[in-house]
């Protein structure tokens, strides 16, 4: 056998063969390679440089293009980032710029770069509320029908191709379905409507009925197969502040009473001030309206409270203890914090800004569509049975310093009753 002999590193106690000792110096493996690794850390100290790919550039299309831009990695490069998000930069662009990102959106799908070009048709759809026609239907042409926001306000010749493409296109039939729900006009409501009443004979290949697919852009049928929209289209993000001036709403205040499952302290998610003009929208008559739940619990499935709209707000007897929830040993200290404080922005944006979670803009608002990280699951209003309507959200990430998943919140105005849900990743 042959000899070993120690480690160079006095250190280290490992033990080495000399045909080891003679590539390495005397280091074993690990003590080699750590030295190495830390020369070529050295090297890419002293060498890095950094590139500024953005230098003398104003044009947003271009600046766009570069961010879109594939960079091949080397480590001697340190690119800066531009110092405004896209989401800022969208916000800014001009109809003629929002043109150019069309073809070039256009460009990336004949050269089958459809994923970049998916990036860039959403950010345009949600935040510039504009249409891609031209864009659908390459896309179309090359069955691809997600995601299904992409065909919001769609025209009428897209609408058409869809719906003769429904009962063939066996593969791709949820995706119609849901591009269908988000063009959501009167033609294809009355086509939901039609298969409520004669489900189709592809029904059976279906997880849930095909008209239920309206909930995913959030609209669901009356009773007499009319549309009727779940969200509020008025919508006011929630945005960080470091002033504590008088608000119209508060989030994450306790309540004063205990969840009667896992004992600990209730939770007010909204607090609104509906003397406020800003929550005329709401059409709702009274002072104050608190949406309360217990944050633990609504994880694991739906709480409803009973409420008025002067501040009454308690638990309703019609919740359902979930066949699960977690054990909670000391339920006095589980209380939900702020560590960014949030604010009602004094600027509506689009309803649809933050329907796609992916396209990671700040989330937390009131009114406008919700940020549905699974499916989209609105509850149903435990007296009326009526399906009940998105009044708000909160993007854990923006409130806790290491939060994730989003709290929901909807109301039954006719019953006064208010639900919580909770979904993540």
């Amino acid at each position: 056998m042959e000899n070993r002999i120690p480690c160079k590193n006095e250190n280290c106690k490992g033990t080495i063969l000399l045909s080891t000792a003679e590539k390495t110096g005397g280091l074993c493996m690990p003590c080699f390679q750590s030295v190495k690794r830390k020369e070529e850390e050295e090297y890419i100290r002293k060498n890095q440089k950094d590139v500024n790919l953005y230098e003398g550039i104003d044009d947003p299309f271009e600046i766009l293009k570069i961010m879109y831009s594939q960079r091949n990695y080397d480590p001697l490069i340190r690119y800066i980032e531009y110092p405004r998000t896209q989401e800022e930069i969208y916000n800014s662009l001009s109809r003629n710029d929002i043109k150019r990102l069309e073809e070039y959106a256009i460009q990336l799908i004949n050269d089958n770069d459809i994923d970049t070009a998916e990036e860039i048709l959403s950010r345009i759809v949600c935040f510039t509320n504009s249409g891609i026609d031209d864009c659908l239907e390459l896309l179309i042409n090359k069955d691809h029908y997600y995601p299904g926001v992409l065909f919001k306000g769609a025209s009428h010749k897209i609408r058409d191709i869809l719906i003769s493409q429904i009962d063939k296109e066996v593969e791709n039939r949820n995706h119609i379905l849901l591009a269908l729900s988000w063009i959501g006009d009167i033609r294809v409501s009355e086509l939901f409507n039609q298969w409520r009443k004669y489900p189709p004979s592809w029904k059976n290949e279906l997880y849930i009925p095909a008209e239920d697919y309206s909930f995913e852009s959030g609209w669901t049928l009356t009773d007499d197969g009319n549309r009727r929209n779940m969200f509020y289209t008025d919508s006011y993000p929630l945005v960080h502040t470091a002033t504590c001036e008088t608000e119209p709403l508060s989030i994450i205040k306790s309540h004063e009473d205990k969840c009667p499952w896992c004992r600990s302290q209730m939770t007010v998610l909204f607090d609104f001030d509906l003397t406020n003009p800003v929550f005329n929208f709401f059409n709702f008559k009274g002072e104050r309206l608190r949406i309360s739940t217990c944050h633990i619990c609504t994880c694991y499935g739906y709480i409803f409270t009973k409420l008025d709209f002067n501040g009454y707000s308690k638990w309703h007897e019609a919740n359902k203890k979930p066949s699960f929830l977690p054990n909670i040993a000391n339920p006095e200290e589980e209380a939900l914090e702020v560590t960014k404080p949030l604010v009602l922005s004094k600027t509506k944006r689009d309803p649809y800004y933050a329907a796609r979670w992916v396209l990671e803009v700040p989330g937390s608002e009131v009114g406008g569509h919700p940020t549905w990280i699974q499916d989209a699951e609105y509850p149903i209003c435990p007296e009326c049975s009526k399906y009940m309507k998105f009044i708000g959200q909160l993007d854990c990430p923006d409130f806790q310093e290491y939060g994730e998943g989003i709290y929901y919140a909807f109301i039954c105005k006719e019953c006064k009753i208010a639900a919580t849900h909770y979904q993540q990743t």
